[in-house]
């Protein structure tokens, strides 16, 4: 009985340690821990009590899982190993380049090449996919992230 209280004991408890030292390798020994543990109540219980004894590993499992994920991220040691950044402005806010700006095409674009926008030499896509030829006008049309979306304008 004590090998079977132990395994369980040292299961959860690896299982626990896992969150503050990843890598997998003590999460792996907290489950064949675990398993060791529901492996050893065979020996010990009536089968009944054995197949009752798995139930409870789980159960225990999966309490201290959903413990973990709602409580430790606003504990204070959750809040020291969690990120508490927060996005306050969208990338078109912060970027240079606004949709209207006009330049000339550099590169034929396939959908993708260098454009000149306001003197300066920058990656663009086209905005449908079409090609664009060299030396063509362009019109930005939106930002995502780091890429500057383009269509050609007739002048």
């Amino acid at each position: 009985m004590s090998w079977y209280i132990t395994l369980l004991v040292c299961g959860l408890f690896l299982i626990g340690i896992e969150i503050f030292v990843p890598g997998g390798v003590l999460g792996i020994f907290g489950a064949a821990a675990l398993i060791g543990a529901a492996i050893r109540g065979f020996y010990i219980f009536p089968p009944g009590l054995a197949w009752f004894s798995v139930f409870v590993i789980l159960a225990l499992t999966g309490l201290a899982v959903f413990i973990w994920m709602k409580y430790l991220p606003k504990s204070p040691i959750g809040r020291i190993f969690s990120l508490s950044q927060s996005i306050t402005e969208k990338d078109q806010e912060n970027s240079p380049w606004k949709p209207g700006m006009r330049g000339t095409a550099l590169s034929e674009l396939r959908p993708a090449g260098k454009a000149q926008i306001e003197e300066h030499r920058v990656d663009v896509i086209a905005d449908d996919g079409a090609f664009i030829g060299h030396n063509a006008t362009i019109e930005v049309v939106r930002v995502a992230g780091n890429r500057i979306y383009v269509r050609e304008v007739n002048v």
